[in-house]
């Protein structure tokens, strides 16, 4: 009943809509703004008026648009008030008013779609994290993440002044949005969350197939809610055993949350499943509002880096190419957020050790014993070439580089070869944060199921298939590098044309099945986003 309502007011809204003339309302526009009517954007709202000489600026078309989007659970996917309920209850009673006061009326109409324009603009844009906010909950939780902030900046005003002019509104607002695929289906799954009601799963002995009890119809019911349960019948669902069917949707639920997929109900699997509805549609909603909080990707062929999923994924003309296990930062040197162009290839690289990390990871060991770098084969030179002159440790007072305002002189490195940590390569985006992706001379680690042990680089499982995707924007056949890889010889190799990388955060993802999918926190990021939500 109250949606034909909202229908039947709109229908109005387009037949019961009387025009006037922009400059028929100037005093009508004056005093509703003067009487301080109650506008989330007052200031901008009047120094737009100002700008069109207290001019009308919305017509019929325009404002339908504005109302339509609103409406649209697809952009406004909270369903926040933007005062379309007022607009359009307002442009349904114009009729039956006289001259004056409709004039009244159409000029309160125009200044409540232009304030609810900037809020609705923004929140589309921008989104609900508060970005300076989170950037001060890092600081008292003293989490060093660095997560570069979205540097585009938008002219509203300016906007709305060329899209009414135009008739453009309806383009303008879909720009807005982040244009990844995944948020419209990440929107698309929060509906879907919203309105769900899981039922909650009793903890008991381990399930599993063959086994009968009211537990498995609990199962049936949550796993059939959450989609992983599919093309069954009433008898089915209300029959208590576990079969087949119920352990294979099970292990579709395991996959996605990243646990051990086994098929059976065991208690870690139990406690994923008993996370509210309301819960995972917060984190749902969290991860919506990340793609604003990060540049747009226009690019047609680029690398996409999620830290908690592992993964570096190359796409090309909107087509997965590779996806590759990666490494990355502990939570104590986390691997940073943002975006870069890769542009070279090191075949054979020497490591220079980060200063913070000969601060952190060598100075300790060699004021307790001065051949402690042996053991890891590092060289000290004065230069950060391995040509340059070494230096003897034992020849050096490494007390007086504890003070950490004091730089240490010397260049701390690993000279190519099988016990370097960088591996064969490495591929850079030369960056402020000293971060570029590598091969690893710790090949175990690429196999585990968490894979947090880098100092902030981004180790690869098989950097080789990335080697052979660049090889096309390089002076080189694939073979060739190859073959230059196998020696021990340091070779530079540029990149004709200049990759773009995103490092992101996405804690809930959809995944290359088209399946909604979760990741742990291991940042804790989550719940200081959460805090930070306008």
């Amino acid at each position: 009943m109250k949606f034909f309502i909202i229908i039947s007011l709109f229908v109005c809204s387009v037949y019961g809509f009387v025009e006037f003339k922009p400059s028929c309302c100037n005093n009508h526009i004056s005093l509703i703004i003067s009487q301080d009517l109650p506008l989330k954007n007052h200031h901008k709202v009047e120094q737009f008026y100002k700008n069109r000489d207290i001019k009308l600026a919305w017509d019929k078309k325009d404002l339908n648009d504005f109302l339509k989007s609103t409406r649209d659970g697809a952009l406004n996917y909270l369903f926040l008030d933007y005062h379309q309920d007022e607009i359009e209850t307002l442009m349904s009673t114009m009729d039956y008013e006289n001259i004056a006061d409709q004039k009244f009326i159409r000029s309160r109409i125009d200044i409540l779609a232009t304030d609810g324009f900037f809020s609705y603009a923004k929140d589309l844009s921008v989104g609900f994290i508060d970005k300076d906010k989170f950037q001060e909950l890092l600081k008292e939780s003293e989490i060093p993440l660095v997560w570069e902030k979205k540097s585009k900046i938008y002219y509203y005003s300016a906007d709305l002044k060329l899209a009414l002019k135009s008739n453009l509104l309806k383009v303008l607002l879909h720009q807005y949005l982040p244009i990844a695929d995944e948020y419209k289906l990440l929107v698309q799954e929060y509906h879907r969350y919203s309105k769900m009601k899981l039922p909650k799963i009793d903890y008991g002995k381990l399930m599993r197939v063959g086994d009968y009890g009211y537990r498995a119809t609990q199962l049936k019911t949550y796993l059939y809610e959450s989609d992983d349960l599919k093309d069954v019948d009433k008898r089915y669902m209300e029959f208590p055993t576990f079969d087949k069917k119920l352990s294979l949707a099970l292990k579709s639920f395991q996959k996605r949350h990243y646990i051990k997929a086994t098929g059976e109900l065991d208690r870690v699997s139990v406690l994923y499943l008993n996370k509210s509805a309301k819960q995972t549609s917060e984190l749902i909603k969290l991860n919506i509002e990340r793609h604003k909080l990060l540049p747009r990707i226009y690019d047609r062929e680029y690398i996409l880096i999620n830290i908690p999923e592992f993964s570096l994924k190359y796409f090309k003309d909107k087509a997965l190419v590779d996806d590759i296990f990666i490494v990355v930062g502990r939570e104590d040197r986390p691997t940073p957020i943002f975006s870069d162009k890769l542009e070279y290839i090191v075949l054979n690289p020497s490591w220079i050790v980060p200063q913070s990390l000969v601060r952190r990871d060598y100075l300790p060991g060699l004021l307790k014993d001065p051949n402690y770098l042996q053991e890891e084969q590092i060289h000290i030179h004065t230069k950060p070439s391995r040509y340059s002159k070494e230096i003897d440790p034992l020849n050096v007072d490494w007390e007086k580089y504890i003070d950490e305002d004091r730089r240490i002189p010397n260049y701390f490195m690993q000279y190519p070869g099988e016990h370097n940590a960088l591996g064969k390569m490495k591929f850079i985006f030369p960056n402020k944060y000293n971060v570029y992706l590598h091969d690893t001379n710790s090949k175990s680690l690429t196999t585990l199921k968490y894979r947090l042990y880098s100092s902030g680089c981004i180790r690869l499982a098989k950097p080789y298939e990335l080697l052979h995707i660049l090889s096309q924007y390089t002076s080189y056949s694939s073979d060739k590098l190859t073959e230059l890889v196998s020696g021990e010889k340091t070779i530079n190799v540029p990149l004709k044309k200049h990759i773009p990388i995103h490092i992101r955060y996405h804690t809930v993802f959809i995944d290359k099945d088209s399946k909604l999918s979760f990741r742990k926190d291991f940042y804790g990021i989550d719940a200081l986003q959460l805090e930070s939500m306008r």
